[in-house]
C-alpha cells in the first residue's frame, strides 16, 4: 500500500490556520511569562503535590524541576508552619478565592525563607481541566530584616528618650506640644499621649508659660537658645528647669517649632541649698568644738584652724595661717606626718598617728592627730582635715606604766631565780628523804629478815638442845629411879612447843617473795598461823582480780601489818582480811572486834602505821582507818583498778607541803 503523509496546511481552512497559530503564540508567551517572572510560582493540586513550578521557585529552594515535580509541598515547609500550611491548604479546598498566608520556608540547605504564599484555584487544560491551586511565593526574608532592624532602632531611640535624664519635647510655631518624652510627662504628672497635640498653655499654665515665653520668642527667631528658671506646673508643683532650645527648620529652612532639650535641677539646688546651710551649721560646731580641727592643702600650709587648736598652741588664727603642718612638728616626727600627709592624699583613706606638737612657748605637747581627705564640688582632693586630740597626759602615764612594767619585769626575775634555787634545794631535800624513806623500808625488811633468822638458828636449835638434854635426864632418872620421868617428859614437850611456835614466828617475820599469782596463797598462810593470839579469816570476793606483782606485794604487806597490830592492840576475838572490787577499785580489808580506835592516835604514831601508808602511796592508792559502826577497828587500802601509777609520778604530782609533812612524820617516827 502507498503511504502518504497530510500537511495541517492543508486540513484546515486558512482562517482556521491563522487563528490556530495565535493561540500556539499566545501558550508560548504565557509559558515564557510563568517561567521566567520575577515572582516564584508554583501549582500543586488538593493534596498538595507540586504539579507546575516556574525557574524562579526552583531559584528559590535551589532543586531541580525535576526533582520538584510531583514533591509534596509541605517537605518545603519549615517543621513549626506545617500546620498553618495544612490550615493553608484546607482553606483553598474550601474557597473560590485567593488565600494568603504567611510561611517559614527552607530551601535545600535548610535556610530559612520567610515568604508569603498566596493561591488561587484554577482549572489546568493541560491537566485534563483539574483543579490546581497556582500559588505565588513572595520572597519577604530581607523585608523582615529590615522591619526587624527598624524595630529595634526605633526601641533603641525610645529607650534612649526614655532613660536620658534629659526631657525632650518638640513643639510647633503655635505653641502646641508635637512630641514628649515620657521623662517630660512624668515631670508634668501626666502621660505622653496625654500631653502630644496640646497646646502648651493647657499643660503648664498661663503664668508658667509667660514666664519662659521671651525664650521661646528668641527660638522663633531662630536662634538657639538656653537657661535656667524656676517653673510652675499645675500637678507637679515647682521645678527648677536648665532647658536648651534649639530651632526646628523644615526643607526650605523655614522655623517651624522649636525642640527643647531640659534638665530638672531641682533636686541639685535643694541639696546645695542643704549643702551651704549645712555648712553654716558645720562651721559653727568647728569653732565651739572641743578637739583641735585644722585643714592644710597638699603641701601642709594652714589654711584653717579653729579656736580650740589655736588655743592649745598659743597662736593666734592668723599665725597659725602663715605656718606649715612640719613647721609647729616635732622634729623627730616631721618625717611620719609628711609620709601620712603623702598616704591620706594618694589614698583617700583617714590615718591616725600620735605625735608631737611644738607650742609658741616652745613646751611640747603629745597629740592624736586623725587624718581625713576633703574634696571639692568636683569630687577632686581638695584639702586634709586634721582632728587633733591632747594626749599629753596619756602618753605621761603610758611612760610611768612602761617602766613600772620593767620594775615588775626586774622583780619577776628576781623572784624566779630565787623560786629556782629554793625549787634546786627542795628536790635535793626530797632525793634524799626518798631514800631516807627506802632506807626506812629496807632497814625494817632486813630487821625483820635478821630477827627471824636468829631465832631459827639460835633459839630454835637451843630449845632443841634442852629438850635432848632433857629427855637423856629422863631416861637417867628411869633407869635408876631417881626422879618421875613423866616430869621430865612434860619439860621436853613443852620445849618442843616453844620451838614449834618460834618457827612460826621465825617464819612470819622472814621476809616472803610475793607476786600477782601468789598472793592469795600467800594470804592463807599469813592467816592460818598458829602464832596468833586471836583467830584470822581470809575472805575473797569472786569479783577479786590482781595482775601487778609490785601491788600484790604490797598489799601482802600491809595485811600483816594490820594482823600483827590487830593481835597486839585489839583484844579482839576475831580478825578478817577481806579482799573484794568495787567501783573499779581493789579494796583490801582487814576487820577486827576489838575495842575500836580508842587509840588511833598512839596507833598513827607507830612505825607501823606510815609503812603501811607509805606503802599505800606508792600504789597510788591511799590508806583508811576507821571503826565500823559495830565496833573494832578496820584497816582499808583502796588500789585503782588498773595499772597502778608509778610512784615517782604520783609524788611528781604531789604538793611541797604534802612531802614536807611526809618527811616531818618520818622524822617523828
Amino acid at each position: 500500500m502507498r503511504s502518504f503523509s497530510l500537511d495541517p496546511n492543508q486540513l484546515y481552512p486558512p482562517r482556521t490556520r491563522s487563528h490556530m497559530n495565535k493561540v500556539e503564540h499566545a501558550a508560548q508567551r504565557y509559558a515564557d511569562l510563568y517561567d521566567f517572572a520575577p515572582v516564584g510560582y508554583v501549582s500543586f493540586d488538593r493534596s498538595g503535590r507540586i504539579a507546575e513550578i516556574n525557574l524562579t521557585a526552583t531559584e528559590l529552594f535551589g532543586l531541580p524541576r525535576e526533582r520538584m515535580i510531583g514533591m509534596p509541598f509541605a517537605v518545603l515547609v519549615w517543621r513549626e508552619d506545617a500546620p498553618a500550611f495544612l490550615n493553608h491548604l484546607l482553606r483553598c479546598r474550601n474557597s473560590d478565592t485567593r488565600v494568603e498566608t504567611e510561611l517559614r520556608l527552607k530551601n535545600a540547605k535548610r535556610e530559612m525563607i520567610q515568604a508569603e504564599v498566596c493561591s488561587t484555584p484554577i482549572n489546568a487544560s493541560a491537566h485534563n481541566g483539574a483543579v490546581l491551586f497556582q500559588t505565588s511565593i513572595v520572597d519577604l526574608t530581607r523585608r523582615k530584616a529590615a522591619e526587624a532592624a527598624l524595630q529595634e532602632k526605633e526601641a533603641e531611640l525610645e529607650l534612649i528618650t526614655t532613660e536620658t535624664p534629659f526631657m525632650l519635647t518638640r513643639c510647633t510655631r503655635d505653641l502646641r506640644y508635637r512630641y514628649v518624652s515620657r521623662a517630660y510627662a512624668e515631670m508634668v504628672g501626666r502621660n505622653p499621649e496625654e500631653v502630644s497635640g496640646k497646646p502648651i498653655v493647657e499643660i503648664m499654665g498661663e503664668k508658667s508659660l509667660a514666664k519662659i515665653l521671651p525664650y521661646i520668642k528668641r527660638v522663633l527667631s531662630g536662634e538657639p537658645v538656653s537657661y535656667e528658671a524656676l517653673v510652675s506646673f499645675p500637678k507637679t508643683g515647682q521645678r527648677f528647669l536648665h532647658g536648651v532650645y534649639t530651632p526646628d527648620k523644615n526643607e526650605n529652612g523655614e522655623v517651624i517649632g522649636w525642640i527643647a532639650s531640659l534638665l530638672d535641677l531641682t533636686e541639685q539646688k535643694r541639696a546645695e541649698k542643704a549643702l551651704t546651710e549645712s555648712q553654716e551649721r558645720l562651721r559653727t560646731i568647728i569653732d565651739h568644738a572641743n578637739a583641735s580641727i585644722a585643714r592644710y592643702d597638699q603641701g601642709g600650709r594652714i589654711h584653717f584652724a579653729n579656736p580650740r587648736l589655736c588655743k592649745m598652741l598659743g597662736y593666734s588664727r592668723s599665725e597659725l595661717q602663715e605656718k606649715t603642718v612640719q613647721e609647729i612638728t616635732h622634729a623627730d616626727d616631721v618625717e611620719k606626718t609628711a609620709e601620712t600627709l603623702e598616704r591620706v592624699w594618694r589614698t583617700a583613706a583617714p590615718s591616725e598617728i600620735d605625735k608631737r606638737y611644738i607650742r609658741k612657748d616652745g613646751s611640747i605637747i603629745w597629740v592624736s592627730v586623725c587624718d581625713a581627705l576633703e574634696r571639692d564640688a568636683a569630687g577632686q582632693p581638695a584639702f586634709v582635715v586634721a582632728v587633733a586630740v591632747d594626749i599629753t597626759v596619756r602618753k605621761k602615764m603610758e611612760d610611768e606604766l612602761r617602766k613600772s612594767k620593767e620594775r615588775l619585769e626586774e622583780l619577776v626575775q628576781e623572784r624566779t631565780k630565787a623560786l629556782r634555787i629554793a625549787n634546786a634545794e627542795l628536790k635535793s631535800e626530797i632525793d634524799r628523804r626518798k631514800g631516807l624513806e627506802g632506807e626506812i623500808l629496807s632497814v625494817s625488811d632486813r630487821e625483820q629478815q635478821r630477827l627471824g633468822q636468829e631465832l631459827h638458828d639460835g633459839l630454835c636449835q637451843h630449845l632443841t638442845a634442852v629438850a635432848f638434854m632433857a629427855r637423856s635426864v629422863a631416861l637417867r632418872l628411869r633407869n635408876h629411879r631417881v626422879i618421875d620421868a613423866a616430869d621430865i617428859e612434860k619439860i621436853a614437850e613443852l620445849v618442843n612447843n616453844a620451838a614449834s611456835d618460834t618457827r612460826d614466828l621465825s617464819r612470819a617475820l622472814h621476809r616472803m617473795d610475793v607476786d600477782s599469782n601468789r598472793l592469795v596463797m600467800a594470804l592463807h598462810d599469813l592467816v592460818d598461823r598458829e602464832i596468833w593470839r586471836t583467830p584470822c579469816v581470809l575472805e575473797i570476793k569472786p569479783s577479786f582480780r590482781i595482775d601487778d606483782d609490785a601491788a600484790a606485794a604490797h598489799l601482802y604487806r600491809i595485811a600483816r601489818e594490820a594482823i600483827i597490830n590487830a593481835n597486839k592492840h585489839a583484844q579482839a576475838r576475831k580478825v578478817v582480811v577481806r579482799l573484794e572490787r568495787s567501783l573499779r577499785e581493789i579494796v583490801l580489808r582487814v576487820t577486827d572486834d576489838g575495842v575500836g580506835l580508842s587509840s588511833e592516835p598512839r596507833l598513827k604514831q607507830g612505825l607501823g602505821f606510815h609503812i603501811m601508808n607509805y606503802r599505800a602511796q606508792l600504789m597510788g592508792g591511799r590508806l583508811e582507818i576507821d571503826s565500823p559502826k559495830r565496833g573494832g577497828t578496820c584497816v582499808s587500802c583502796f588500789l585503782p583498778d588498773g595499772a597502778p601509777e608509778p610512784a615517782n609520778r604520783k609524788r611528781g604530782r604531789a604538793s611541797k607541803a604534802d612531802f614536807a609533812g611526809k618527811i616531818a612524820e618520818l622524822q617523828r617516827v
